[in-house]
């Protein structure tokens, strides 16, 4: 297996700790963002044959749900990947995320997030029902947000969830706050910062799987902030390396997502690979 699921743990995790201003991406990983995608495109064709012996899946929906201000085509690649695994990995169909947010604050953001995840539960159910299981939810970044959010209120539909670099913590531990604090006049609001952080785990208790991905090495999304809190029953973070922007497109992301995605015992001992191995760490759950 990819790793062991422990039989008892912590209470679960329902008020999320709020760790104040924690440190933004370092300068250099955020300088190299956009070179290091194209080098991680470029490692795919090199790893398909690795790709091709993963473990098939089973049919069932996922469906993958772009980041801020990501639109479809961001996700296709990956998609595309599942779709050849044995899945029916389908997009979220929404348009460009958050494109059209017109906010003054925190809250009118989070006013928006709320609206949102309604909408992307509409089509979760409507997918259940048309075919009848539980779907799979990939949220890049912003999108991952959304997804266990919706895990949290709609573990009726939702299988399980897997993120990808997705800021889980304080927005200031992002390369972008410092960009988009600045359509704010207002002045820092920490308790507006705690809702932001806490609305992500409301509304029930987790009972859905999430596997959260991130980078120790990501140029966007701080690793302080990129971790999912909860029960370790139901929460997995797997540091792998990879940049913020190259997640829907590296390789090494497409073979962890499909590891998972399989059950428990037919899973690749990817952290113990000699391929693998020193590129994927799992890390403890809070």
């Amino acid at each position: 297996m990819l790793w062991s699921q422990p039989t008892g743990g912590p209470m679960e995790v329902t008020s999320p700790a709020f760790i104040p201003n924690p440190r933004p991406p370092r300068l250099r990983h955020s300088a190299l963002e956009l070179s290091r995608v194209f080098l991680e495109m470029g490692t795919s064709a090199a790893l398909a044959p690795l790709l091709k012996t993963l473990p098939r899946g089973d049919g069932h929906t996922i469906m993958t749900i772009p980041g801020f201000m990501g639109a479809d085509g961001s996700t296709s690649r990956l998609r595309k990947f599942l779709n050849g695994r044995g899945y029916n990995a389908i997009p979220w169909g929404l348009g460009r995320n958050a494109s059209e947010v017109r906010s003054q604050n925190i809250d009118d953001f989070l006013a928006h997030r709320s609206q949102m995840e309604e909408t992307i539960a509409a089509r979760v159910e409507q997918e259940f029902i048309a075919s009848g299981r539980k779907l799979t939810l990939i949220g890049w970044s912003l999108g991952g947000l959304y997804a266990v959010a919706l895990a949290h209120r709609y573990p009726q539909w939702i299988r399980q969830v897997i993120t990808l670099g997705t800021p889980y913590g304080d927005p200031r531990g992002t390369a972008l706050y410092s960009v988009m604090g600045r359509l704010y006049d207002n002045d820092i609001d920490e308790l507006a910062l705690a809702r932001w952080v806490q609305h992500t785990y409301r509304s029930g208790k987790l009972r859905v799987p999430v596997l959260a991905l991130y980078s120790e090495s990501d140029g966007i999304v701080g690793a302080g902030i990129a971790k999912c809190q909860g029960d370790p029953r139901y929460v997995t973070n797997v540091a792998v390396l990879a940049s913020h922007v190259g997640f829907p497109f590296n390789p090494l992301v497409f073979a962890v997502v499909a590891n998972h995605l399989v059950e428990p015992h037919e899973r690749w001992a990817i952290c113990r690979s000699r391929h693998l191995g020193s590129l994927v760490s799992v890390q403890p759950s809070y």
